[in-house]
């Protein structure tokens, strides 16, 4: 794939979940950015690490001489993580399981084809790695939002 396709799928995978935002009511992405948040802080430090341990290699990163993969931390990853707690907060259960199907698809068929197309690659972590790094960390971003949560409804009775 020529460079130009591979920068125009990065720069893709940064500005078209953000169109979406706009059917997330105001309050509910305000209300769930905190986890988000705190994912995507996850999620840059391991890539530090990652780059430095050689655990991946992006391929084709939107700024240069980076660890981190901007394009999906700045654009994919915090919008889907907004828009899974809006369709299931509140129902662990139902939360669970969509996360595991998309970070299924994620750490297999499109970690697989990001690798074809000359974006993204595992070298030393496996894709089964990943997506249990994944799992786990939705539970931890779950928790985390129960207890904003928790704090937020205990201000307000304040």
């Amino acid at each position: 794939m020529a460079l130009n396709k591979r920068k125009f799928l990065s720069l893709s995978i940064l500005f078209v979940p953000w169109l979406t935002v706009p059917i997330i009511r105001r309050n509910s992405f305000m209300r769930f950015l905190p986890a988000s948040t705190l994912a995507n802080l996850v999620i840059s430090l391991f890539s530090v690490v990652a780059d430095r341990k050689k655990l991946w290699k992006v391929k084709n990163p939107i700024f240069p001489y980076t660890a981190v993969d901007y394009s999906y931390l700045l654009g994919l990853f915090p919008v889907t993580t907004i828009w899974v707690f809006k369709l299931t907060y509140g129902d662990f259960k139902k939360y669970l399981t969509l996360n595991i199907i998309l970070d299924y698809l994620l750490s297999f068929p499109i970690i697989k084809f990001f690798t074809k197309v000359g974006v993204f690659e595992f070298k030393k972590m496996r894709p089964f790695h990943f997506f249990i790094f994944s799992v786990f960390l939705a539970f931890v971003i779950y928790w985390y939002q129960y207890f904003v949560e928790k704090v937020i409804n205990i201000q307000n009775e304040d």
